[in-house]
């Protein structure tokens, strides 16, 4: 749209300089045809006999006997150098600079331009044949004045064709494009996840990439959908040795080789972690920045919050909500229940009384603090948090995992985890979720 703005533009504008060059020629040759007819009639009504030239009857246009009336004659004798011109005239001398037969121009004392034809002739008498020299002229203002409001006429015409053609070449980019954007409005929808492929009338065109665009969807879920069956069938097949593991480590404690035992029964456990932590990362969807997602974060909280007071240990805290008005962040939001749900579970974990949730907002970033009265951790020992399998208390059940699979859905949502000490003495964890950006163009989750 910005060429067509930019080639319109210039070709109307080369439009108007090409209309006023050609208007004003054919003004100007209309001119010189009137000068030169007015030229004629002077020549012919030239009494060669006289001394002083004269005309042997005045010229039929009153302007020519009105003093500065707009139509002008002279005739000069090139013999003895006399002259006669119009009373229209006065006192003023017309400057023949043009060559001979050739339009000139003058500016008079009053400023006025007048437009001069002049021509040298020679006029036989019954003396003997003299030489004249005839001009003829007219003030030049009107024919300006003319080519001005003609240009006017005209850049106001070409400037409304040109508004008639842009728009015209607006509307055929809008609809014509229009199905390019139902292509694109299919695709957002495949990102937000709220269709699986993309769905639509398309143009015939179209039809071969989106036939081929379904087809690579289709691939690719079916390509993810055996990589979860097979994560999944591995960890069933491996049910079973873990468990002949545990039972042998259960046996050799039996025997009296505890030692043995151990380092069996650690091994197994082990196993057993990173194969429940393959199959938790295996539920996650990836997805890059180019595809939005918008979710609840108070639902989020609140849902998750209910379910954990229901448990044992959630039954004995007392927690604390403090959310803002609704907000919506960039997480898919099967991420978001499984984020806001390992870090308020490792808070009911190690709170002694209280757990508190605080949501704010930073900019374009939704923050969500959560406090417990637990023991809290040394300050060197935070930068470990969240690192996979990393445990700092060996006393307590766990896996050691939970944090690390929050920060791998962070990273899923280009989203941050900080961790510091709460003021109500445990630890404090807050995550960092971006907003969602368009609210209001994608569905609620």
């Amino acid at each position: 749209m910005g060429l067509a703005t930019i080639w319109v533009v210039l070709s109307l504008v080369a439009a108007a300089f090409v209309l006023q060059y050609l208007f004003t020629i054919n003004v100007e040759r209309s001119t010189r045809e009137d000068l030169n007819a007015a030229l004629t009639r002077v020549a012919a009504s030239i009494v060669p006999e006289n001394a002083k030239p004269t005309l042997s009857e005045p010229l039929p246009d009153p302007r020519y006997a009105t003093p500065l009336g707009g139509r002008y004659w002279q005739v000069r004798a090139l013999d003895t150098g006399d002259i006669a011109r119009s009373r229209s005239l006065w006192d003023l001398e017309l400057d023949a600079l043009g060559a001979d037969g050739e339009i000139s121009h003058q500016i008079i004392p009053d400023g006025r331009q007048i437009i001069m034809l002049s021509r040298k002739l020679d006029i036989e008498s019954p003396q003997a044949t003299r030489s004249f020299l005839v001009t003829v002229g007219e003030d030049y203002d009107p024919t300006r004045a003319l080519i001005a409001s003609f240009t006017a006429d005209a850049i106001k015409l070409l400037t409304l064709l040109g508004v008639l053609i842009l728009s015209a070449a607006w509307m055929l980019l809008r609809y014509g494009l229009a199905p390019i954007k139902a292509v694109r409005e299919a695709i957002e929808n495949v990102r937000r996840g709220t269709h699986k492929q993309l769905e639509g009338r398309f143009p015939t065109e179209l039809d071969p990439l989106v036939d081929e665009v379904n087809q690579l969807l289709r691939a690719r879920d079916a390509t993810m959908e055996r990589a979860r069956s097979r994560a999944s069938d591995l960890a069933h097949g491996l049910k079973t040795p873990l468990a002949a593991l545990y039972g042998i480590a259960e046996e050799l404690r039996e025997q009296g080789n505890a030692n043995d035992a151990a380092i069996v029964q650690e091994i197994a456990s082990e196993m057993s972690e990173k194969i429940d932590y393959q199959l938790r990362l295996a539920t996650l969807r990836l997805r890059t920045a180019a595809q939005p997602a918008r979710s609840s974060l108070n639902s989020a909280t609140l849902r998750t919050i209910t379910v954990l007071k229901k448990t044992g240990r959630g039954e004995q805290l007392h927690w604390v909500a403090e959310l803002m008005d609704d907000c919506w962040v960039d997480v898919d939001r099967q991420d978001l229940m499984e984020l806001v749900g390992i870090t308020l579970e490792n808070a009911a974990k190690w709170a002694a009384k209280r757990v508190i949730v605080r949501a704010t907002r930073a900019g374009e970033v939704a923050q969500l603090e959560i406090s417990d009265d637990g023991p809290g951790v040394p300050e060197h020992q935070l930068e470990e948090l969240g690192i996979r399998g990393r445990r700092l208390d060996e006393a307590r059940p766990g896996t050691g995992l939970g944090l690390a699979i929050a920060g791998e859905i962070l990273e899923i949502n280009q989203g941050q985890m900080q961790f510091r000490r709460a003021q109500i003495g445990g630890l404090c964890v807050t995550l960092c979720l971006p907003l969602a950006k368009s609210v209001s163009s994608l569905p609620s989750a």
